[in-house]
């Protein structure tokens, strides 16, 4: 016999009614990639040619390249399938396709071209969290063929002849699963996608659809399932006042958010049960946490009669100049790179319009425009994509801290430090709003006490607004129950045991009878806490965890999930954050390693998010690139560019890729396109640089550096590259000028006095040279560049030979195979007459380069 849920999801499946897909914006593709041989497939806003990969879907702009071989592809505008010849280009536009170069060799009338409408552009960070924290053991159930409504079988009868013809084109299993998403019969069309993927296991975009409808069968499934008693509250706070990055530190955000602790677990303000709240301050409000609490109480725990209770302080910004998009600054947010580094507003009103009308109401407090600029970016306050929120459907209440184009003040004044916002809604619920003295504050009430209190606070430079759909007369606060004294010291530690009152990855699990249990879980926290996460560490995490699957009940094991995955990602963010600051700091490939492997681990948890997939290839194919796996590095890459090509970072490291193989016409498109989604990032114009100078311009080379520094002033990689961009075009005092202002930067560094005695050397002050070669030494005694230099200046001079010789041999006895240094030796011996010593040099050559022609 079928479930309850079963049945509704077959009823709602048959009939098309209340299982609309969410409303996201989506595009419908003109054509199918149907065969590509080495075909390469440029998007529309995008400069970057990835390799075409059937069954990719084509949009309007899109460009297909042609190399040795043809490739074919379906064309619903002219309802074609057509055949792009050799060496051919052709961009698709909705009135036609347009050869720039080349020919179309032949094109036939399509038999069928019905194409899913799918999201452009995907952001892998909205396909991260899905029906995995969702669905629970309940699978939605496909309609039968016999079952199915009349007009559906008529649609899907061409189609299905099509593709039992032609069992290799992707077009027919396509228009399938898009017949079936048409009529809402979901399950039929997660079914035909994964069918349709087992063929093209690469398909990104199929994955994309399979992860959307799966999420929403499994919200139905969990809407059905929370329709018993309900009514509990559910409370996410998020304050942060001490950034990773110091120079963006605020002064009262997290005190904000513990207050607000400390008022909703009070009796006033609902003795919300502590297992229920999710407070993160500060180092534990990074972006996995503060992403994961909104998912695990929007999706996952909330129900139709729930309430959830949100609370945002900290920095908010809108990047510009950039891509105009806002974002919330977690922890570990880094200005460089918002969207890869912080909470995007884009990702939140995704999840709300998704979830909002999935739960009981939703009270949110946002204070999170507290800076006018941070790092490059100007901030024209985020308030704007806030309030956009309360456009959603359901029982919103939004209030925020201040007007579209206002700032929020923090300061000691309000009650000994707070924002003037939050310390002024505090003393609301606590009983100062309560204008009609019933005992009890409510929205109405709320809404006047704080506007004019923050306003008379702030000497009108501050007015807070409300947004949404709700009820103004609803109660939030009793005053008939004690509450908080808001003056006074906020306690948040245990008075006994010293252990936090509330945890940041997840909910505390309630004390256990079992004494041995108690201590598999401490060992768990532990684990993490010390990021002993990985099977095969010291007592991990992922093995103590599985031994605490059949001992805990499902919410706490599921908290203890959420505990791994966030350490996880945490973990892995880090790398990525080092990677940002580029040569600033040296990068190894066992950093990319452990970020493959933490992500390989988070996949386990969350097997169906895209956004780790991505991060996981990047890491395998950045990794990739010390080894000089170019072509197996590439193809990693570009997956991760698919998977998430709105931002930078995948960019830049396939930049990486094709500038280690001298493919500079490849390199230039894709530093390009990093520099495009990551504005603030100096390091792909560092690349971009690089390879500009490679190819022989060095005016753009020039331009790049320049751009790097205004955005990077602090780092002295950029104008030590661009001394010796300079150097290498003549330009002698612009190089010094530049090599002095590295060294200002890193005192300590060698190489900007090693490169600033090169300069010397070339205008014939060997004593200059000299005196900086030493320096260069004195801070980095095996510099191999600082001694071949400093040999090569002393060698032409008769009673210094001897020294330059032994600079020489000091070289090679560190690294055998240094050419520049054996060669220089080698000419030296010549030039000496040491015409033995001379030869066996350039044996040595040979024995160890046997490709280097010049020595033979």
């Amino acid at each position: 016999m079928k479930s309850d849920v079963q049945r509704s999801l077959m009823l709602c499946a048959a009939l098309g009614s209340g299982c609309l897909l969410a409303d996201t914006p989506k595009d419908t593709p003109i054509g199918m990639l149907l065969s590509a041989g080495d075909t390469k497939l440029v998007r529309a806003n995008s400069e970057t040619a990835l390799d075409g990969k059937p069954p990719d879907l084509l949009f309007s702009g899109d460009s297909i390249r042609t190399g040795t071989s043809p490739a074919s592809f379906l064309f619903c505008s002219g309802k074609s399938t057509q055949v792009l010849g050799p060496a051919s280009e052709a961009r698709l536009e909705t009135g036609g396709v347009k050869v720039k170069t080349g020919k179309v060799l032949s094109q036939k009338p399509a038999n069928s071209c019905f194409l899913p409408q799918v999201v452009r552009v995907a952001v892998a960070s909205q396909q991260h969290y899905g029906a995995s924290m969702t669905r629970g053991d309940v699978k939605a159930p496909t309609v039968p063929r016999d079952k199915l409504p009349a007009a559906v079988i008529a649609e899907l009868e061409p189609l299905e002849k099509e593709a039992a013809a032609n069992p290799d084109d992707p077009s027919p299993l396509a228009g399938i699963a898009a017949v079936f998403e048409k009529a809402t019969l979901l399950a039929n069309a997660a079914e035909t996608y994964s069918a349709l993927l087992k063929k093209f296991p690469d398909a990104i975009w199929v994955k994309s659809k399979i992860f959307e409808i799966d999420q929403i069968l499994a919200d139905q499934i969990k809407a059905q399932e929370s329709a018993g008693p309900g009514g509990n509250t559910y409370v996410l706070l998020m304050g942060v006042s001490k950034y990773k990055k110091p120079d963006i530190n605020l002064q009262f955000a997290d005190k904000d958010a513990e207050a607000f602790a400390e008022a909703l677990t009070s009796p006033r303000g609902g003795a919300i049960p502590k297992e229920n709240v999710l407070l993160l301050t500060n180092e534990k409000a990074t972006t996995a946490a503060v992403r994961n609490g909104f998912t695990q109480f929007l999706k996952q725990k909330a129900g139709k009669k729930d309430t959830v209770i949100i609370m945002m302080a900290g920095h908010g910004i809108v990047e510009s100049p950039g891509t105009k998009k806002g974002y919330v600054l977690t922890y570990d947010a880094d200005p460089q790179d918002l969207p890869t580094t912080s909470m995007p507003m884009d990702e939140l009103k995704q999840l709300f319009s998704e979830q909002l009308t999935r739960v009981g109401r939703v009270l949110m407090f946002v204070d999170v425009c507290r800076s006018g600029t941070i790092g490059t970016v100007t901030n024209t306050t985020i308030n704007n994509d806030v309030s956009k929120l309360g456009e959603s459907e359901g029982d919103l209440f939004l209030f925020l801290a201040s007007r579209a184009r206002e700032l929020s003040f923090e300061g000691p004044q309000f009650g000994g430090g707070h924002g003037a916002f939050s310390y002024f809604v505090l003393k609301a619920l606590m009983g100062d709003a309560d204008e009609d003295k019933n005992n009890k504050v409510d929205i109405d009430e709320l809404i006047k006490y704080v506007r004019d209190k923050v306003e008379a606070g702030t000497s009108r430079k501050q007015h807070p607004n409300e947004a949404g759909s709700f009820q103004g007369g609803q109660p939030l606060s009793d005053l008939s129950k004690p509450g908080m004294q808001l003056a006074r010291h906020m306690k948040l530690y245990d008075s006994r045991s010293g252990e936090p009152l509330y945890l940041a990855a997840g909910a505390p699990t309630p004390v256990p009878q079992d004494a041995a249990l108690t201590q598999r879980i401490s060992d768990f926290e532990q684990a993490v806490q010390q990021r002993r996460l990985l099977a095969g560490e010291d007592r991990d995490a992922v093995t103590l965890l599985e031994q605490l699957r059949t001992q805990l009940t499902p919410d706490n094991f599921e908290n203890k999930r959420n505990q791994l995955r966030v350490a996880l990602e945490d973990r892995a963010q880090e790398i990525l954050l080092k990677y940002l600051q580029g040569d600033q700091i040296p990068q190894t490939q066992a950093d990319f390693v452990a970020g493959a492997r933490d992500m390989e681990a988070a996949r386990k948890l969350t097997p169906e998010s895209l956004f780790l997939e991505g991060r996981q290839d990047f890491f395998q194919g950045r990794a990739m690139l010390f080894d000089k796996k170019f072509t197996d590095a590439a193809k990693l890459l570009e997956q991760s560019v698919r998977i998430d090509p709105q931002v930078g970072y995948p960019y830049n490291a396939l930049g990486i890729a094709y500038l280690e193989q001298a493919q500079f016409d490849k390199a230039v498109p894709a530093f390009r396109d990093a520099v495009r989604r990551a504005p603030h990032w100096a390091y792909p114009l560092h690349n971009l640089a690089l390879a500009y100078a490679e190819t022989g311009d060095y005016s753009g080379a020039i331009r790049s550096y320049e751009q790097a520094m205004r955005l990077a002033p602090k780092v002295s990689y950029l104008p030590y590259n661009l001394g010796l961009v300079y150097q290498r075009t003549g330009r002698r005092k612009d190089a010094e000028k530049y090599y002095r202002r590295a060294m200002a930067i890193t005192p300590d560094s060698a190489e900007p006095y090693n490169a600033l005695g090169t300069v010397k050397a070339s205008e014939g002050k060997r004593a200059d040279a000299e005196k900086f070669y030493r320096q260069s030494l004195e801070k980095n005694p095996k510099l191999l560049a600082a001694r071949n230099n400093l040999a090569l200046l002393l060698a032409p001079q008769a009673n210094r030979f001897a020294e330059a010789e032994q600079l020489w041999k000091q070289n090679l006895a560190d690294v055998p195979d240094h050419l520049p240094s054996r060669l220089a030796l080698a000419e030296a011996y010549s030039a000496a007459n040491r015409v033995k010593d001379a030869v066996a040099q350039y044996e040595d050559v040979v024995r160890l380069k046997p490709d280097y022609v010049a020595a033979l």
